[in-house]
């Protein structure tokens, strides 16, 4: 092997290197950046049950007081077979 041929040999074996590194960082930040997406969505998701969860609440406080079903729907957002089921 002459002189030539084991430089091409470095400069590739270089190029392999730098390319896996570079590839391994890219696939490394777009992991990350899918796990924070897929946390920020399930953060998301428990913020809108506990929201839903309040207002299942309240409108149960409503419908013992004797309020109309309408009114407690139109307060909380709940539908009026959501608070009948109550």
């Amino acid at each position: 092997m002459g002189v030539i041929e084991i430089i091409k040999k470095q400069e590739r074996e270089a190029g392999m290197s730098a390319g896996m590194s570079a590839g391994m960082s890219a696939g490394l930040a777009a992991g990350i950046e899918k796990g924070r997406l897929e946390e920020r969505a399930k953060l998301k998701a428990e913020k809108q049950k506990a929201e839903r969860e309040k207002a299942m609440a309240i409108a149960l406080e409503f419908k013992k007081m004797g309020l109309p079903i309408a009114d407690i729907a139109k307060a909380t957002g709940l539908s009026i077979a959501e608070i009948e089921k109550l």
